[in-house]
C-alpha cells in the first residue's frame, strides 16, 4: 500500500467522529426547529438569551436508564431561548460547539396538570415561585424519578408576571 493511501485512510478514519458529532448537531437544530414551528401561534413572544440552570437534575435518576434518545432533553444548559404561548412556554436550550451557539431540544412546560395526554418533552409546571430577581419553576418529567426545578436568573419583570399569570389561570 502506497503512503499516500495510507495517509487518506488515516485521515477519512480520525474524522469519521467529527463529522458525526456535526450531523448529530445538525439533526437536533432541525428537530429543535420542527418543533418550535408547532407550537409557535401569533401571540406567541420570544425571549432570547435567558441565563438559567436546573435544580436537582441528576442523568442517573431516569425511570428507563438504558433507553436511547438522542432527542431526549437532558437539562444541562445555561442559556435557553423561551417562547411564551398561553397554554405552555417552550424552552430552547442553547449550547456553544465548534464556537456557534446551537439550539438544543425544546422542552414545553405545559400549566395544566393533565398527564393523560403528556408526550415526550414534555413536562408540568407544579409550582412557581419568586426568589429574589429569579423565577423558580418545579417541575415533574414524566422521564425522570425525581421533581426538578428550573430556575431563570435576574428574570424581567414582565416576562416572570406573563408567565406567574399563564400558571394561575391553569
Amino acid at each position: 500500500m502506497s503512503i499516500t493511501i495510507q495517509i487518506i485512510l488515516t485521515i477519512l478514519f480520525f474524522s469519521f467522529p467529527i463529522i458525526f458529532f456535526l450531523t448529530y448537531l445538525n439533526s437536533i437544530e432541525k428537530k429543535s426547529k420542527q418543533i418550535i414551528k408547532s407550537y409557535m401561534t401569533v401571540s406567541s413572544e420570544l425571549h432570547q438569551d435567558l441565563k438559567v440552570w436546573t435544580k436537582n437534575f441528576d442523568i442517573f435518576k431516569r425511570k428507563k436508564k438504558f433507553e436511547i434518545d438522542p432527542y431526549q432533553t437532558n437539562y444541562s444548559f445555561n442559556d435557553c431561548d423561551l417562547i411564551l404561548n398561553d397554554e405552555n412556554f417552550i424552552v430552547i436550550g442553547k449550547a456553544k460547539y465548534f464556537g456557534k451557539k446551537r439550539s438544543l431540544t425544546p422542552t414545553v412546560f405545559e400549566y395544566r396538570n393533565n398527564k393523560s395526554d403528556l408526550h415526550s418533552r414534555h413536562v408540568i409546571c407544579e409550582n412557581i415561585n419568586e426568589i429574589g430577581q429569579d423565577l423558580e419553576i418545579e417541575f415533574i418529567d414524566n422521564q425522570y424519578s425525581n421533581k426538578m426545578t428550573f430556575v431563570i436568573k435576574r428574570i424581567d419583570n414582565g416576562l416572570k408576571e406573563k408567565i406567574k399569570t399563564g400558571y394561575n389561570k391553569s
